[in-house]
């Protein structure tokens, strides 16, 4: 019996754990809705709106590697037959946002939520894939810790629910160094080899520098106690399942492989280029990546002190140097590559968070080991990741879980104040998702600001949705505009931040969105 219930105890644990980790993360697949809340969202999820327009696999734009691409289009086909159940008869295809210049426009939402999804479930993969790494490792308890950490780590939460493909680089950068470890004690050690390297060549078809992970699997497998034979026909065997991983995950390598090498140059010299942005370091430390609306750090320099402590301890174990160097190794290469670079957004580190967690988890297991009294220290364990990251993260999730996007604020406001007679002026600049204008009863006029003045001096709307534009630096209300202060009274304002002018940027959730309604009687005077 007490056997049994040992047994029972870790599982019912990590269970525990897993659903933590959902609760956690799940508010971002619904955050914003319709509309995007996270720069890369775009970049992600348009290849596979392209794709699906054209009822093919291959986006023939390589910015971003296959898998993740492939994933979301096969959710999206999958999905298919039951949109027209929910929108009025309407297909997937005829409900797909066109190919435009407008980035924010992405439809219907079900894709996005697919993007979303699949990205929440590799995080929930990694979360639970640190733990049985650990308990392999350092033992049971060692490995629920683990889970736990990652569970709450920031870095890993705030892309736990966002279309994006760095989860699953994570995943899959995380389940090489798995297997790697595993050949260690497997009757058939150049099985795990071959699947270690599958699995850095799928991370290589998710993010692409994540493939630097053969790096830290290699010195591993080099370190080996084995003679250079043995060596040498592992690294044959971990060569052709990266091979064969990253074929099979992508085929563009194979069938264009100029334009793959010519996307993958074009990506190097966009972040050698771009305007720089805040260094890794000071997205570690002090706040997190500028995109994200989380104003803490991604780690905090206390975490990074176990983690670096705990990485001490590995070095110094002869049971887990090998493994130590092998995980210190990718991480050294992968900051050569990134920090030189003018653009460093902190999602590129996210294969080495559950690394991170792993050394931290070290040092848990072998003070656990030191006491005659283990549970004080999973108790205070426990009480240190929480107050590290409990506070922070709750307000994250409250704040995800409360995101209305002042699009959707002024849609809402109109829809219940307008009818089939009414005509309305929207600025196109604002980037409104047509799922969302087809709420409203009346006549839509949608127009650029400079196409618009007519209309704003004719009278000829009831409602204008206007914005304010930000061309480089220059802020525009156009709610100042003469003809709209004298033909048209303010009724309502949402959103704090201006609208940027270029259609290819992401505008955020919260632009400022002026709605007008035509006064009663005309002004007298000129116009």
């Amino acid at each position: 019996m007490t056997t049994s219930r040992s047994r029972r105890l870790p599982l019912l644990a990590g269970i525990a754990i897993l659903l933590l980790a959902a609760f956690l993360r799940a508010p971002s697949l619904t955050a914003a809705k319709p509309y995007i809340n996270y720069v890369d969202e775009g970049n992600y999820l348009h290849p596979v709106a392209k794709v699906l327009r054209a009822g093919t696999w291959d986006p023939r734009s390589y910015m971003y590697p296959q898998l993740p691409v492939t994933l979301a289009a096969a959710a999206a086909r999958l999905y298919a037959p039951f949109h027209p159940l929910r929108h009025g008869g309407r297909t997937l295809r005829e409900d797909l946002s066109a190919e435009g210049p407008v980035y924010d426009v992405l439809e219907p939402f079900e894709l996005l939520f697919a993007g979303r999804f699949l990205s929440f479930l590799a995080s929930l993969g990694v979360v639970a894939l640190t733990g049985l790494y650990a308990r392999r490792l350092l033992g049971t308890a060692a490995g629920v810790f683990a889970a736990f950490l990652a569970a709450w780590l920031p870095g890993l939460v705030l892309r736990g629910g966002i279309a994006t493909v760095d989860p699953w680089a994570a995943l899959f950068a995380l389940a090489c160094f798995v297997f790697t470890d595993r050949m260690r004690t497997s009757a058939r050690p150049g099985r795990e080899v071959f699947v270690a390297g599958a699995m850095a060549g799928l991370a290589f078809a998710s993010k692409y520098p994540a493939v630097l992970v053969v790096a830290g699997a290699a010195l591993i497998l080099l370190l080996d106690e084995t003679s250079w034979r043995e060596k040498r026909r592992r690294l044959l065997l971990g060569a052709a399942g990266l091979t064969a991983g990253m074929v099979l995950a992508m085929p563009a390598l194979v069938l264009h492989p100029q334009e793959v090498a010519r996307d993958l140059d074009r990506q190097n010299q966009l972040y050698t280029h771009l305007d720089p942005t805040p260094r890794l370091w000071e997205q570690a430390v002090l706040r997190a990546e500028w995109d994200l609306p989380y104003e803490h750090p991604e780690l905090g320099i206390p975490f990074l002190l176990l983690a670096a402590a705990g990485a001490g301890l590995a070095l110094r174990d002869r049971r887990l140097a090998r493994t130590a160097a092998g995980w210190l190794l990718f991480l050294a290469v992968s900051l050569a590559l990134y920090l030189p670079k003018s653009f460093q957004p902190f999602r590129n580190l996210l294969p080495h968070l559950s690394l991170l967690c792993l050394f931290a988890t070290v040092l848990y297991a072998r003070l656990r080991e030191r006491l005659a009294r283990p549970l004080w220290v999973d108790a205070g364990a426990v009480l240190v990741v929480l107050a590290l990251f409990a506070r922070p993260v709750t307000d994250w999730w409250w704040q995800r879980a409360h995101l209305m996007d002042s699009r959707r604020q002024a849609i809402d406001w109109l829809a219940a104040r307008t009818g089939p007679d009414d005509r309305l002026l929207v600025l196109r600049e604002l980037g409104f998702a047509r799922s969302e204008l087809r709420r409203l009863a009346g006549t839509i006029v949608e127009r650029r600001w400079e196409g618009s003045r007519d209309a704003l001096r004719n009278r000829k709307v009831r409602f204008l949705v206007l914005c304010q534009l930000d061309r480089q630096g220059e802020r525009i209300d156009t709610a100042a505009f003469p003809a709209v202060r004298r033909g048209y009274v303010l009724r309502e304002r949402f959103g704090e931040h201006a609208t940027p002018n270029q259609p290819g940027w992401w505008k955020g959730n919260r632009q400022v969105i002026s709605l007008f309604e035509k006064k009663e009687r005309p002004l007298s005077g000129p116009r």
